[in-house]
């Protein structure tokens, strides 16, 4: 570019170039300014976070929280916009179109990574159309049964299942849900049946398994924790890479045999693709300042939620690894694309 920038300003080379060139370099030349400008005066007004679920869910109460601290870091105000709806694609959606001044960005979670083997006819691209900033934290999932169940450990659970040849219900928050594709990993990795019952949303799926209606789910940890406090769900296995400090006699489903079904979600934030690095690099290091908050901290363990910092580039290599890991689980399992 610098040399191109030389040529342009030297007459009888510029004369040399196509007209479309020179157009070309003529623009790009006139956006530097107004890059740099934008990052040195970044922000000066508020921003609008969006969360791809309606409001009171996992994501949207992480984000709510980080989005706090990381206001005071910035001293500007964080506007939280729920738009829920279609797997997470409307606000994907929204996000992608949005200008890429570092003004409307993407509570982004593990959608990011499945929607591209579940969704046909995407609108937009979950790669090419968005800049990772940081991941926050990492939500695990629980294996839970409910207690009229007559198993006590992950073992127990898949040889009542072989039992049964597929006569255990299993619940989710829908098709190509993360709950879905929590127990599929699960059941793929164990080689068990069970019959699938998609819910319209993680709650009901987790009411479901609380009265009974199916016996088994995967939900996360924050939305299970205080049912499986008060004795209304029993917790089998953690899915998460490591044992939880909340559940330290609870086993991971990779300490039992199969690290095939280690499943965790994750919430953090994405920008529109083209945003000026200089912005992402200040969201970065304000949600880096943000996440050393005592406060914030505290919060997100008492909801059961991993504090899990990682910068733009680590948070795009997971990003990439999940969408490859969950394709294969997508294919395997036989899910129909939508």
């Amino acid at each position: 570019m610098k040399a191109a920038i030389a040529d342009l300003a030297n007459p009888a080379r510029a004369l040399r170039m196509g007209r479309a060139a020179r157009r070309f370099l003529v623009a790009c030349v006139a956006c530097l300014p107004l890059s740099a400008a934008l990052a040195a005066g970044y922000p000066d007004r508020p921003l609008h976070w969006v969360v791809p679920y309606p409001p009171g869910g996992t994501t949207d109460v992480i984000a709510r929280d980080v989005a706090q601290a990381v206001s005071q870091a910035l001293n500007i105000a964080i506007v939280i916009d729920n738009r829920g709806g279609a797997g997470g694609q409307i606000a994907m959606n929204w996000v992608a179109k949005a200008a890429p001044d570092g003004y409307t960005l993407l509570v982004s979670d593990a959608s990011l990574a499945t929607v591209p083997s579940l969704y046909d006819n995407l609108p937009f691209d979950p790669v090419k159309d968005f800049a990772p900033i940081s991941q926050f934290v990492t939500v695990p999932n629980i294996v839970v049964v409910n207690p009229a169940l007559p198993v006590h450990s992950l073992a127990e659970l898949i040889a009542l299942s072989k039992q049964r040849g597929g006569k255990i219900d299993f619940g989710s928050g829908g098709v190509g849900s993360p709950l879905h594709l929590a127990g599929e990993a699960l059941r793929l990795a164990t080689g068990i049946q069970w019959t699938h019952i998609p819910y319209k949303g993680a709650g009901p799926a987790l009411i479901a398994t609380i009265t009974g209606e199916v016996q088994v789910s995967t939900p996360s940890l924050p939305a299970a924790l205080p049912q499986v406090e008060a004795g209304q769900l029993r917790v089998l296995a953690v899915s998460a890479p490591a044992r939880l400090d909340v559940l330290p006699n609870v086993p991971t489903v990779a300490e039992l045999g199969y690290p095939k079904a280690t499943a965790f979600g994750w919430v953090g934030l994405h920008a529109p693709a083209g945003t000026p690095p200089a912005v992402i690099a200040k969201l970065e290091t304000a949600i880096a300042q943000a996440m050393h908050d005592p406060t914030l901290l505290k919060r997100l363990h008492d909801q059961g939620a991993q504090p899990a910092l990682q910068p733009a580039a680590a948070y795009g290599q997971l990003i990439a690894s999940e969408t490859a890991r969950w394709k294969a689980v997508v294919q395997a399992a036989g899910i129909p694309r939508q």
